[in-house]
């Protein structure tokens, strides 16, 4: 069975209970995951899955914008298609509903391939699956979406949770990493302010985050670990952030998606926007404070373990766009207000 969620990080957390569901109902199939390469780090080696298949599509549209590296490309690409068509899969399940996925799950040549209704899913997404599962009428909770896929195929999700692994070398790296960050495991808390390209509409202020992380320090006693992804922005976001919190707060070293986790499952309490470190830390039962501007948090919000959201009530939000001239859904929200919300966690925890 190949299941397709190809991107991006949170959404493939948010499918995780549907693989545990999937493992316990079906505990000898071979279930293979199609993922794009920047989620790929969660799941590779990962224990309720036989195989994995990563398509690298940023890497070969890239080659062809540069009209260099095509053959190299096309190589690659028609490689991890022939893994599909090799892996005679006798069922696809795709929990993406777009062009894109639906393509892979087409090309799986799956004789069944479940997919979302009509009314559910994006860009013709329907016209690839011949079983359709149709979702309630309102928002409805990707990690609740991905399940109800499964339960339209008589699959059991009750109590479905995420399984996220961690190897002794990912454990070994973080413990590395908070020594010589001076950090201890319940006494610190996470911040992960950038986004990724895609999502930098999400963003909230740098001087903000300094604010905050110089409060959690000074009322709550809790050492700041700024940690980001790869690229230069995130990189000086963090260390601008770091720089106007003083000792409150550390860069921590750039960490794989699984070490962030395991990192996560350690601090007293984690803070972002909408982003995929936002639902990791959810899946690994850290608690989270998570900001929403645009996105509407009963669909996108953290899922697992305590949680809160900090978000404005706006008429123009939630909200599809990618850019915006005016983020009051974010610039409203004040530093205050997320440290109204750590301290409410952080009490009750």
């Amino acid at each position: 069975m190949a299941l397709v969620r190809l991107s991006a990080l949170g959404d493939v957390v948010n499918t995780l209970p549907a693989l545990t569901a999937l493992r316990r109902a079906l505990p000898a199939a071979r279930l293979t995951w199609v993922v794009e390469t920047a989620a790929a780090g969660l799941l590779e080696g990962h224990p309720l899955l036989d195989g994995l298949v990563v398509l690298d599509r940023k890497a070969w549209a890239a080659s062809v914008r540069r009209l260099r590296g095509i053959g190299a490309a096309a190589g690659e690409a028609a490689s991890a298609f022939r893994q599909l068509r090799e892996g005679r899969f006798d069922a696809a399940i795709d929990f993406q509903g777009n062009l894109r996925s639906g393509i892979v799950a087409f090309l799986t040549r799956a004789r069944l391939r479940v997919g979302l209704a009509r009314k559910d899913g994006k860009e013709l997404n329907h016209i690839f699956a011949n079983r359709h599962v149709a979702m309630p009428e309102g928002p409805v909770h990707r990690v609740e979406r991905g399940l109800r896929l499964l339960e339209g195929v008589g699959i059991d999700t009750r109590d479905a949770a995420p399984v996220v692994p961690a190897t002794d070398g990912d454990r070994a790296r973080v413990d590395e990493a908070m020594a010589a960050s001076g950090l201890a495991a319940g006494e610190c808390a996470v911040i992960h302010a950038g986004t990724s390209p895609f999502g930098r509409y999400k963003q909230w202020p740098a001087e903000r985050w300094a604010v905050v992380a110089k409060r959690l320090a000074g009322e709550l006693g809790l050492r700041v670990a700024l940690t980001r992804g790869p690229g230069a922005a995130e990189a000086e976001g963090a260390e601008a952030i770091a720089a106007a919190a003083g000792p409150a707060a550390v860069v921590a070293p750039l960490l794989s998606v699984r070490e962030l986790g395991e990192l996560c499952r350690r601090c007293r309490l984690f803070l972002s926007t909408d982003t995929g470190p936002m639902h990791l830390a959810s899946a690994v039962g850290a608690p989270v404070v998570a900001l929403f501007g645009p996105k509407d948090p009963s669909v996108y919000g953290p899922y697992f373990g305590p949680c809160a959201t900090v978000e404005k009530e706006l008429d123009c939000r939630p909200c599809r766009k990618r850019s915006c001239d005016d983020p009051r859904c974010m610039l409203g929200i004040t530093p205050d207000d997320v440290l109204d919300a750590a301290e409410r966690l952080v009490r009750d925890a």
